[in-house]
């Protein structure tokens, strides 16, 4: 893959920081009155949406790669978008051959439904087609309000359903809401499961990238505003090593989701591997990010005056979302035992 980012790449990433900057405030707001689509939501689904969907789709035949890249930057604002949850559900459609249009061109609210509840990964879903109707039961369904259709794992084939009876459940992080739903539905369209629930891992792990560098960020501009003892507290290495080796996870579990992008929308026969590695690296990449965030704010970083507590909020909500690390790496590790 190509080593370093494309001009439209890099435009890309900057317009979806300049659009997201008030990302943190919507958060907050999201936590003290309920989650709302913010203001830009309709230019991120209708400019936005189409970036990853091939041409013939109705997008503009952009990558896998690219729509990284647009994640990651929401991501590191922490804008509560339903944005990554649409696309990952498109990935899932287009993967499976489903006609996306609806969500694509038409507006239609898409949400992934992969997880369930009990399991830590999304392999062998006990969810399935049963004369002619879906059945089962899902969990961590991104942003039911509103959704019109889910986009539900079957083993070994995927299915879209009519996003009916979805329960919104208590979140750690009220911006980004989750539910959970009972199915025995007739499916609007089912195809074979392709490589989609690896496009959604790996848009997962973009999402929770960005949130790692939004934590380290904030993390750093802090220990260069606050001062003690005549200088900034940046400049104490006690402070500074604690950035350093977020940042150095954070730099792994990029270069690996980068990667694993790639290699998915490639075909690679690595692709698996780097996806579910991706997906275990960024989790614990987010989380350990907005810790030491935290720890360089002090003993004010905990509080909900201050914003690392959304960082690692959003961090521990999404980290088990399209599968938990643990899981990830198990499954990693049965590819590689080749297993």
């Amino acid at each position: 893959m190509p080593a370093i980012f494309t001009p439209e790449q890099l435009d890309l990433e900057r317009t979806l920081l300049a659009l997201g900057e008030q990302g943190p405030v919507l958060a907050r707001a999201g936590h003290e009155q309920g989650w709302r689509e913010p203001s830009f939501e309709s230019v991120l689904m209708e400019d936005y949406g189409l970036v990853g969907v091939p041409e013939e789709a109705g997008g503009v035949g952009s990558g896998l790669v690219d729509l990284a890249v647009a994640v990651e930057a929401l991501g590191r604002r922490l804008v509560p978008t339903r944005f990554v949850a649409q696309a990952a559900a498109v990935q899932l459609g287009l993967a499976a051959g489903i006609d996306v249009s609806a969500a694509v061109e038409g507006g239609a609210r898409w949400s992934p439904a992969v997880d369930e509840p009990g399991r830590d990964g999304f392999a062998d879903p006990a969810t399935d087609l049963v004369d002619g109707r879906v059945r089962g039961a899902k969990t961590l369904v991104a942003f039911p309000e509103g959704a019109d259709a889910l986009v539900v794992s079957l083993p070994g084939r995927t299915a879209l359903v009519p996003a009916e009876g979805v329960l919104v459940r208590a979140s750690l992080d009220p911006s980004r809401p989750y539910g959970a739903v009972s199915l025995d539905t007739e499916p609007l369209a089912v195809g074979p499961a392709g490589d989609g629930l690896l496009r959604g891992a790996v848009l997962v792990a973009a999402d929770l990238c960005g949130v790692a560098r939004g934590a380290i960020e904030l993390g750093a501009a802090y220990a260069r505003e606050r001062r003690q003892f005549g200088r900034p507290i940046g400049a104490f290495q006690g402070v500074a090593f604690q950035l350093v080796e977020a940042f150095v996870g954070l730099k792994a579990a990029w270069d690996l989701t980068l990667y694993a992008a790639w290699a998915v929308q490639e075909g690679e026969a690595d692709a698996a591997a780097h996806a579910h590695a991706a997906k275990a690296r960024a989790g614990e990449a987010a989380v350990f990010a907005a810790e030491r965030a935290i720890q360089v704010h002090g003993g004010m970083g905990i509080t909900h005056e201050a914003d690392p507590q959304l960082y690692l909020r959003r961090a521990l909500a999404t980290e088990p979302w399209f599968g938990a690390p643990s899981w990830h790496r198990r499954a990693l590790g049965r590819i590689r035992l080749g297993g």
